[in-house]
């Protein structure tokens, strides 16, 4: 079966988080779901070292992740950055 493709904008602490749950059970997540999961593209500004990105295709741009056909589900995890006081 097709699996559904996810991308994921964002690698701090929840975004890892979600990219580490999704990568742990996935196999887990594919027996109730009846689909495979697999990570398509991430894009992330400051590298995670808890998160393994080996073989999975990742870029700064996150409207390169948003626009990525290949993509089914789009995770957008991004904290949103104060200005001024």
């Amino acid at each position: 079966m097709k699996p559904v493709r996810v991308g994921i904008c964002g690698l701090g602490t929840v975004g890892g988080g979600t990219f580490n749950v999704l990568t742990r059970n996935a196999e887990d997540i594919a027996r109730r779901a009846g689909r495979p999961i697999a990570i398509e593209q991430v894009a992330y500004r400051t590298p995670n070292p808890e998160c393994d990105l080996t073989g999975i295709n990742t870029t700064a741009d996150v409207f390169e992740v948003a626009s990525n056909p290949d993509i089914d589900v789009l995770v957008e995890l991004i904290r949103r950055l104060r200005r001024g006081p």
